[in-house]
């Protein structure tokens, strides 16, 4: 037997966990599958009927002018429907429920089972033919309604509207019985038996009834067109009824049913709303449940299809978060400090740790020494040359760092720009349209700008440069006494040539290298302001002298190209990349989510499946 508290803890718990992941699906590009009809039976009928009280919805289904209607009309004992010979007259299902008991609303209950449509008082036959797109359900008490039967009329199954079937396909996810109206002309119609062999195929228990029946002539080919309709549909019907042709029976609702017996013959009438609610509800809840389960189960059109698009889907995020992460190094030739930059730093470090009186001095020929120092400085330029290699430049230093900095960016771009566009040939249309989104047409030009402007947002020196440099001096004079005290002995101050640094840019991160290009061991020229207040060129002695100097300051070059262009990519990363990967870490953490993983393990219960 069926344990019921079981199945709905699993059924209810699936519910839940996929209305997590569906909201997480959709970071993947997978859409909702609330247009599936896995998804609408979960929704429309299992999660209802496992959360409500127990009752059986029975709908009178079947093709044009087959009657519908007035048998609907028969089973609830009013005129509640209207009778309409011309094709296609229903258009809304109608729904009639048991009068009101206690605190009983039905409202809410028929929301649960018909999310799909708008509930509407009935108050007229008319409502139901009316023509409009949405989907409307009239619903009413009915005096002759039994306590636990629903019972819906509902509009052609072959109807030459389409919107049509798909409210007849919707109150067929929700119904737990089907009462298949056929006649001669209808039983073997291919969209009737379209819509009955769905049924069936969802374990929907049917009672077949051929109407207009002539008892004299077609009861001789009523066992073949039985035949052909159950093996066409795979239908095993809970029983079968006749209901003959009588206009004026059917004017005055007393049309008769006949159920065929086993031996082929027919009953006396029998009272087909009598039928309706002996039927065993536990069985007929059981047999509906698991037809509801099988399709929600089935591999290539239920929840496990679902799961397996939202898992490729997920895995094509991956695979294009981790192309763009490794879309290969960029390497760029970024400028060092320029001289005068670095020589100012350092001089204002040397400044510091002379002693008070003296740094007053030294401020007052600094200003003074500004002044006369152009004579002075082409006699550097011209030690600087002879000695140690140094070309002196009559170019703004600054302005010449700016434009190789921005040469260095331009190149950095371009670069960029070849590998993604190469990226962009591949498969996988999330990341091509992303990528086409960042270089494709006029997205080309404003990456340039964007990255020029995130350069020139950057001032040259900043604090925390100021502070590595005046670490590794001190940590540097420390080491080096002698070196130190011979060059304090002349109150001088050093600076080198800029090196030019090789960056390596990895799109994983901030993962970035360098090395010096230009390996200039002794290309080291020492100048300071000295108490004349002008300034003097000195050779640093010995060999290891120089040498100490010359790695000191690669050193300093080395620290500041990286700690530069890590701000360069940090910012560029945050204004281009930043939202890009995230939607793809996103997108490619749902089939690794833990919400997924327990969708993934999500089984019926063995003593109910």
């Amino acid at each position: 037997m069926m344990e019921f508290s079981k199945l709905a803890q699993s059924v209810l718990e699936l519910d839940r966990m996929l209305d997590q992941l569906r909201i997480l699906a959709e970071s993947c590009g997978v859409p909702s599958p609330e247009h599936e009809d896995w998804y609408a039976l979960l929704k429309q009928k299992l999660i209802p009927q496992l959360s409500d009280k127990m009752f059986l919805i029975v709908a009178v289904t079947g093709g044009t002018n087959t009657g519908k209607s007035l048998i609907f009309n028969h089973l609830v004992g009013e005129s509640f429907s209207a009778v309409d010979h011309r094709a296609s007259g229903t258009k809304h299902p109608v729904c009639l429920v048991p009068k009101t008991i206690g605190t009983t609303s039905f409202k809410p209950i028929l929301a649960r089972h018909f999310e799909s449509f708008q509930l509407i008082p009935w108050s007229n036959a008319e409502q139901p033919l009316s023509v409009t797109e949405n989907h409307h359900l009239f619903w009413s008490e009915g005096c002759h309604v039994p306590d636990r039967l629903l019972l819906l009329d509902t509009p052609d199954v072959d109807s030459d509207r389409e919107i049509n079937w798909e409210r007849a396909r919707a109150v067929r996810h929700a119904a737990d019985v089907l009462i298949a109206v056929l006649t001669e002309q209808k039983y073997n119609d291919a969209a009737v038996r379209k819509f009955f062999r769905e049924a069936s195929e969802a374990n929907k228990p049917m009672i077949v009834l051929f109407n207009m029946f002539d008892l004299n002539n077609d009861i001789q080919h009523l066992p073949r067109w039985l035949e052909q309709f159950c093996e066409e549909t795979g239908t095993k019907p809970l029983t079968v009824l006749v209901t003959p042709y009588n206009k004026e029976q059917a004017e005055r609702l007393e049309l008769p049913f006949y159920e065929l017996q086993e031996n082929g013959n027919f009953s006396e009438p029998v009272n087909l709303e009598k039928i309706l609610t002996e039927l065993h509800f536990d069985t007929i809840k059981s047999q509906t449940l698991l037809g509801a389960l099988k399709i929600l189960k089935d591999p290539t059109t239920g929840v496990w299809s679902y799961l397996d698009t939202v898992q490729k889907s997920s895995l094509r995020f991956a695979e294009a978060l981790q192309t763009l992460e490794n879309v290969g190094e960029t390497v760029v030739d970024w400028p060092g400090l320029p001289t005068v930059l670095l020589a100012e730093e350092i001089r204002n470090w040397w400044h510091s740790g002379r002693p008070g009186w003296s740094q007053n001095v030294n401020n007052v020929y600094r200003t003074v020494g500004s002044k006369i120092l152009f004579p002075v400085r082409k006699v550097a330029g011209f030690v600087s040359s002879r000695c140690f290699g140094v070309q002196n430049s009559l170019v703004d230093p600054l302005l010449e760092f700016d434009n190789k900095e921005h040469q260095a960016i331009t190149e950095f771009i371009s670069r960029l720009i070849a590998r993604l566009e190469k990226i962009s040939e591949t498969e996988n249309p999330v990341l091509r349209r992303e990528i086409l989104e960042l270089v494709g047409g006029e997205h080309r030009a404003a990456l340039f700008e964007r990255a020029h402007t995130v350069l020139t947002s950057l001032e040259p020196v900043n604090d925390e440069f100021r502070a590595t440099l005046r670490q590794h001096l001190t940590e540097w004079s420390q080491k080096n006494p002698k070196i130190v005290g011979w060059i304090r002995s002349l109150d001088s101050i050093a600076t080198a040539a800029r090196p030019m640094i090789t960056v390596t840019f990895a799109m994983s991160g901030f993962a970035l290298g360098a090395h010096v290009v230009s390996q200039m061991i002794g290309e080291v020229a020492v100048a300071g302001g000295v108490t004349a207040g002008g300034e003097a060129i000195l050779y640093a002695g010995s060999e290891n002298a120089q040498r100490s100097i010359a790695q000191l300051f690669r050193k300093i070059q080395e620290d500041y190209v990286l700690a530069r262009s890590k701000r360069f990519y940090e910012q560029f990363y945050k204004e281009l990349w930043h939202d890009v990967i995230d939607r793809f870490r996103i997108g490619a953490g749902v089939a690794e989510s833990e919400i997924f993983k327990q969708c993934q393990n999500w089984t019926i219960p063995e003593s109910v499946s």
